[in-house]
């Protein structure tokens, strides 16, 4: 399974433009891929932790030109049921919204960074252009993020509004005898907190899972 999603904003650190590189990325527990789910009554979240969604460090190369950046082998798969809620309720209403038994699985691909800053390989904002995959239906979003440095790790945060019918997927309205109406938008959160370790030295020898 390529995990190297990510991380692939975090190389954006001491590095010059036009420069292709390898790196090991290690994320610490800490981190987060969140869904913020609205209705008319409630709001609720559904979270993966970071030990879900990587348990081990991963190795990847990178190109950065100028202010962009691209990453090979960054395709991100993910466990619709890997997200987890304190409200079991909503959590099974969430499963039921995103089709689990038919698509338990979602994409998240990254087509390019564009920084904000004077070149790709400075800590700041920025944009991603992802590709994301629900049902089968793929999807491409601009995310803004933000990049840090903070306790000795690298992180990484954005938040994106996106629509579910955009992907064919429809809210319950009859929830609670129709009295809980779910919107049609959720809103993905991200918060990573990651070891960096650019290589000089080959790293192919690292599997890139």
């Amino acid at each position: 399974m390529n995990k190297t999603l990510i991380f692939c904003f975090l190389l954006l650190a001491d590095l010059p433009a036009h420069s292709q590189y390898k790196a090991l990325v290690e994320l610490n527990k800490n981190s987060s891929l969140s869904i913020l789910v609205e209705t008319n009554m409630l709001n609720f979240i559904l979270v993966q932790k970071g030990d879900k969604l990587l348990n081990a460090p991963v190795a990847i190369s990178a190109n950065v030109q100028e202010k962009t950046l691209f990453v090979d082998h960054n395709k991100f798969d993910i466990d619709v049921r890997g997200f987890k809620s304190e409200n079991l309720i909503a959590q099974g209403e969430f499963y039921k919204l995103m089709k689990v038994d038919k698509f338990p699985r979602m994409k998240i691909e990254l087509v390019r960074f564009d920084s904000d800053t004077k070149n790709a390989s400075a800590l700041s904002c920025g944009t991603a252009l992802l590709n994301i995959t629900i049902t089968n239906v793929t999807r491409k979003y601009e995310f803004p993020v933000v990049i840090d440095k903070c306790n000795g790790l690298m992180r990484i945060a954005g938040k994106k509004k996106l629509s579910i019918t955009d992907f064919g997927l429809n809210a319950p309205r009859n929830l609670l005898l129709g009295m809980l109406r779910i919107n049609d938008q959720i809103e993905i959160d991200l918060d990573f907190q990651c070891i960096l370790r650019v290589k000089n030295e080959d790293v192919s020898d690292l599997p890139v899972k």
